[in-house]
């Protein structure tokens, strides 16, 4: 395993495992895919299936570095790689197409999200995007759709004001004030 700093991503990679939507696939049917091409392990920090559930990768649970991914030729050492389960389907599967599901895009926005506090200066891009990358992957202009989604975003709102239920000896006190003043009152009125 080879590990880089968190100050080398400079990119946050979206990808398609470009398998059909009509079928369901985990990390871990990717994790035998990519060993049988070779590869030690399953390329892509996280893996988001179609409902939603994000499964882990390469390992990002060390703060301050990250593994090194297998999923951007050239920079790998410099990113993050999150795949989208589908990317193709069964009557065109060489043909790279957006069929993420809204569960899908919930959960990859939210993860976006979560990285960019983690790697704050990382721009987020489609593998096709990428300098010398010759694929259709992810099947959607990444850069454009992540910059509709955060011009887009809802305004942080301030927390609302809770009024704080009084302790026990303010509302003693209170209590002693409002008969002082009722007492004050009666005895007002009788002279």
């Amino acid at each position: 395993m080879t590990y880089q700093p968190d100050s080398n991503v400079r990119w946050i990679v979206q990808h398609y495992s470009a398998t059909p939507i009509e079928r369901d696939f985990t990390a871990a049917d990717i994790d035998a895919m990519h060993r049988q091409r070779g590869f030690r392990k399953i390329g892509y920090h996280y893996f988001i299936r179609k409902n939603g559930e994000v499964e882990t990768g390469r390992d990002l649970s060390q703060p301050g570095r990250f593994e090194t991914g297998a999923h951007s030729q050239g920079e790998n050492g410099a990113s993050v790689g999150i795949c989208l389960e589908g990317g193709a389907t069964r009557a065109a599967p060489y043909v790279g197409v957006d069929n993420r599901t809204p569960a899908q895009i919930k959960a990859q926005v939210a993860l976006i999200r979560e990285l960019l506090v983690r790697f704050p200066n990382a721009k987020v891009e489609g593998h096709r995007d990428m300098p010398g990358s010759a694929t259709q992957c992810p099947g959607y202009d990444a850069a454009a759709w992540w910059a509709s989604v955060a011009r887009n975003a809802p305004t942080a709102r301030p927390a609302p004001v809770v009024a704080q239920k009084p302790d026990q000896s303010e509302r003693q006190s209170w209590l002693v004030r409002i008969l002082e003043l009722l007492t004050s009152l009666i005895k007002g009125k009788r002279t």
